[in-house]
């Protein structure tokens, strides 16, 4: 029973706060920038890349996703990383865009020997919730 007055004596003088948040102090939450990678076919053996950003659909451009045995298509796209800060594309052999979040910027670029930047998209928040890739005729 001297336990429980203890306890309760305790979490009245303390305010009942968690531990780790400071007096006075309001600790901000996490904000999603939801993004998902979209590919279709494009012509010849080029897949059209477009990034789905908290709904809104943007063309990135197209890449070459011919492979050594197989021609191009959605089918040989996949993501090579999916990160709180960092996505990449890849299609075919070796043709990849990556997307950074960058101080409330999205900036996706082309990957290759060096990066080459495509676009900065404006997002309202600190982390990405990526979606997974669906190639077209799959279903969620």
């Amino acid at each position: 029973m001297r336990w429980l007055i203890v306890a309760l004596v305790c979490t009245a003088a303390c305010g009942g706060r968690a531990r780790n948040q400071p007096h006075g102090i309001a600790i901000d939450e996490e904000r999603y920038v939801t993004i998902e990678w979209k590919v279709e076919q494009g012509e010849g053996s080029t897949v059209n890349v477009s990034l789905v950003v908290d709904g809104r659909s943007i063309a990135i451009g197209a890449l070459d996703a011919a492979t050594e045995h197989e021609a191009g298509t959605p089918a040989t796209c996949a993501m090579r990383a999916a990160g709180p800060r960092h996505t990449e594309l890849v299609c075919g052999d070796a043709n990849a865009y990556g997307a950074d979040l960058v101080e409330r910027e999205l900036v996706v670029s082309l990957v290759g020997e060096k990066l080459t930047e495509v676009k900065r998209i404006p997002v309202n928040g600190d982390t990405l919730a990526i979606k997974m890739l669906l190639l077209p005729g799959s279903k969620r």
